[in-house]
């Protein structure tokens, strides 16, 4: 069966040359390409490479733009910019070789089809830098492009005053290209709708009307004399302060405060580092944090973050207290709700005050509890110095005891019943030693005997 075929394509073949004319036996010989081949639906069957060349430079309507279009605005693409063309040569070439690529028998075959009535039309290519027209989109892309804004919610004199939110827009970047590179392909260079997606802030008008109530206060005292430990509260405070949670969002102070610099506004005041007072930048900001902290409990938000420092501190109950060092110890909750929480803090006077809004759902009736597991009484050191006489001694360090504390959430209903007590976390203030100081200096007594009489 094979062979009968190859016998069959054998004698057509020697009958189609023998039937051709010698205009056609020309086209294929003498460089040029054969008949029934377009480029674009133009024809140019008959033509050398450099006649077909100019005859696409001549019909061919290349345009010199795009005009991309939004509210009302028209923004030019200028294709020579993006160093667009089409690839002419390799088109022409691909028509020359149509008729030459393959092998004899097929070659045969193909200028059979064409000789008899089988139109072949290819298709220009455009070519342009990618890397160009990446640069005119972005481009595009920032004098359209609008940031979403979000509703705003401040309280003020008990009243909640919200603000409208605004949406954004932004271009479709990778659609726009892929629309452009259609409009090249097809030629037709038509006008483009820029495509444009809407951008929807976070929180609107709707979610934030849904805060109307307070969930947590609280409140501490600071010592107003020391000038730099106030500055860097009120600096902490401010930068904690009207912040939007959103429903499973997570609060971090560090993350609010940043880091603790001149150029952030901090000042150096007492720091507690490795159970010793020190002088540090931005001394006093754990105080705002334990603020928010006792806050966020009572508030009911889920605590994922809080450590204790190494001493008790006097503003707040021990167990309560949440340290806070830049890049190492933070203060985390949760907004474990379905609806979202504002969190403002604010100074009045010698006072820090930080509270949590929220909706009157969440609302719950919540007391802290602490309980002192165990004191832990300091170890006496003795020192012996021979700069201080025998039997004598002095005190360097009176000690501090050490405590191990578990804090506790209480949740009640409007009967004041314990409904549930929620273990929150467990804080350990190790002892100090008490260090005493004793004298080995040795008493010496100069006596002249001179005048001595010896009986």
């Amino acid at each position: 069966m094979k062979r009968q075929k190859i016998y069959f394509l054998l004698i057509i073949s020697v009958l189609f040359y023998l039937g051709q004319s010698k205009e056609v036996y020309a086209i294929g010989e003498e460089g040029k390409i054969y008949k029934n081949i377009y480029i674009e639906n133009i024809d140019v069957s008959g033509l050398t490479k450099k006649e077909a060349i100019k005859k696409l430079n001549k019909e061919i309507y290349i345009s010199d733009k795009i005009n991309l279009m939004y509210d009302k605005n028209v923004y030019e693409l200028k294709l020579k910019d993006i160093n667009f063309n089409y690839k002419l040569e390799e088109a022409i070439n691909n028509a020359y070789r149509f008729t030459r690529k393959d092998n004899f028998l097929q070659n045969i075959k193909t200028k059979f089809n064409l000789s008899f009535g089988k139109r072949r039309n290819l298709n220009l290519e455009p070519v342009f830098n990618d890397e160009k027209l990446d640069l005119y989109i972005n481009n595009l892309c920032s004098n359209i492009n609008i940031e979403p804004k979000n509703a705003n919610i401040k309280v003020e004199k008990n009243q909640f005053n919200i603000t409208n939110e605004i949406n954004g827009i932004s271009v479709d970047s990778k659609k726009l290209f892929e629309l452009i590179k259609e409009e090249l392909i097809s030629k037709s260079y038509k006008d483009i709708q820029i495509p444009i997606n809407i951008i929807y802030p976070e929180y609107n008008h709707e979610n934030l009307s849904k805060i109307n109530t307070v969930l947590g206060r609280f409140e501490t005292e600071f010592n107003a004399k020391n000038l730099n430990r106030v500055n860097n509260i009120k600096v902490a405070v401010n930068n904690a302060s009207n912040i939007l949670l959103n429903s499973k969002k997570e609060f971090s102070f560090n993350e609010f405060i940043g880091k603790r610099s001149v150029d952030r506004g901090f000042k150096e005041a007492p720091v507690i580092v490795n159970g010793e007072l020190t002088s540090g930048m931005g001394g006093g900001i754990c105080q705002v944090s334990s603020t928010i902290y006792n806050s966020a409990l009572y508030a009911g938000l889920e605590i994922v973050q809080a450590r204790n420092h190494s001493i008790p501190s006097g503003y707040i109950p021990k167990g309560r207290d949440a340290a806070v060092s830049y890049g190492n110890i933070d203060l985390v909750f949760k907004n474990n709700y379905n609806n979202p929480v504002l969190i403002e803090n604010k100074v009045e006077g010698n006072k820090i005050i930080s509270t949590i809004y929220g909706n009157e759902s969440d609302k719950k009736q919540i007391d802290i509890d602490t309980d002192i597991l165990e004191t832990i009484e300091p170890n006496t050191k003795i020192k012996d110095s021979d700069a201080i006489d025998e039997g004598k001694s002095k005190v360097e360090s009176k000690g501090r005891k050490g405590y191990k504390v578990n804090t506790y959430r209480v949740y009640k209903n409007i009967d004041g019943q314990i409904e549930k007590k929620e273990f929150i976390n467990e804080s350990y203030y190790p002892p100090k030693d008490k260090v005493i100081i004793k004298g080995t200096k040795k008493n010496s007594y100069n006596i002249d005997t001179t005048n001595l009489k010896i009986i």
